[in-house]
């Protein structure tokens, strides 16, 4: 539900924040990267009290302050309210996302990683009736429209709120009782680190589809620029489809990192497909659209489930909202520097940017064989 009003948000927001509430782009750019840095911010603070406190409660707190940021950003005309809006709702988000992975070991435990899967496949799910919903406010238009939109994403931090505290939530990471090490500890892990920041390099793919596609159609293909939201809504489908299905075939940490290193090939290797695409005919562009799409899902899925299980299964349980913090936080900045690589590749490397971009992918990927083999698996549960 939490999705739903998330998707409907997040299709909304940019028109609501400049031609509803009347803000300048320039103060919408620097509300947004505020809320970002407070966000990350959140997450750090988040996962050691996630570990100390617990992982129901900061999750709760997050989704209220998110409700609070929302509630503000009914009446966010006045650049202060805007402000504070734009800072509760970055700060909620991050006190819920290193507690949000903590809460489904603790509350999950030795089903810990199909619970996630299957919570990211009905997430998917929801973004994208949530973002259907908000191409009809952007349809009507109305100033009210927007206004009930943001009421109904208030109302589902509220129900979320409320659902997460009938939850049966162990008083004790499953890993022990042992009391997790200094806030910074995790950052002296040097295998964790590596494979951290190899997964935030090659999670740059997250924005090929919503940002890249249209862009490098608009350049070769300008008549083709349609089959970007077709390639969304397929890579949603395959996502919900397959995504249960392919955490369940990972079962030991061997099998995490080989699909992790077989998710990463093969996003790197439909990256080739744009390459090719840059002089292809009408028709065959076409499918080779289709086909780099269904190609680049499969591999998006492999290297989710890859991904999720080591997440768990690389971490001592009574440190889990730390390290997904940590993990968390390279993801972020991996994702704000994402635009511009990407933006690069497009209007200055051409084809042999998506070569190069093809390569890095598939190289970073094979470094999970190296770091692998230092890694101590254990037990979810």
């Amino acid at each position: 539900m939490n999705a739903v009003g998330n998707g409907l948000y997040a299709t909304i927001s940019a028109l609501y924040f400049t031609s509803v509430l009347g803000h300048p782009l320039s103060l919408v750019s620097a509300v947004l990267f505020a809320a970002m840095l407070a966000a990350m911010a959140a997450d750090l603070a988040g996962g050691r009290l996630a570990d100390t406190k617990g992982p129901r409660q900061v999750f709760q707190a997050g989704l209220i302050v998110s409700l609070a940021g929302m509630t503000a950003m009914l009446a966010a005309g006045e650049v202060v309210v805007f402000v504070l809006a734009g800072l509760l709702a970055g700060v909620g988000q991050g006190l819920c996302m290193s507690s949000n992975v903590a809460l489904i070991r603790r509350a999950a435990g030795a089903d810990a990683v199909m619970a996630r899967a299957t919570l990211r496949t009905f997430l998917t799910a929801g973004l994208a009736l949530g973002g259907l919903a908000g191409a009809g406010v952007l349809a009507v238009g109305a100033r009210w429209a927007y206004l009930f939109a943001i009421a109904v994403n208030l109302v589902t931090f509220l129900w979320c709120a409320l659902l997460t505290g009938g939850l049966d939530v162990p008083g004790s990471p499953a890993s022990g009782g042992r009391r997790p090490a200094g806030l910074f500890h995790v950052y002296r892990d040097r295998r964790f680190m590596t494979f951290a920041v190899v997964s935030a390099f090659i999670s740059v793919h997250n924005h090929v589809l919503p940002f890249a596609v249209p862009l490098w159609l608009a350049v070769t293909h300008p008549r083709l620029t349609w089959l970007a939201g077709i390639a969304l809504v397929v890579n949603t489908v395959l996502g919900v489809v397959l995504q249960i299905y392919a955490n369940g075939r990972v079962n030991s940490g061997r099998g995490a990192v080989l699909s992790f290193l077989a998710g990463g090939v093969t996003i790197g290797a439909s990256y080739l497909v744009f390459a090719w695409l840059a002089r292809a005919p009408l028709a065959l562009a076409v499918v080779l659209v289709l086909g780099f799409v269904v190609v680049y899902s499969l591999g998006e899925i492999l290297l989710s489930a890859g991904a999720m299980d080591l997440q768990f299964r690389v971490v001592p349980g009574e440190s889990q909202g730390q390290y997904s913090a940590a993990f968390g936080t390279l993801h972020g900045l991996a994702s704000a520097a994402a635009p511009a690589v990407l933006g690069l590749v497009v209007s200055s490397g051409g084809s042999l940017g998506w070569l190069a971009l093809a390569a890095a992918t598939g190289l970073l990927a094979s470094t999970v064989l190296v770091v692998g083999r230092k890694f101590e698996f254990q037990p979810v549960g």
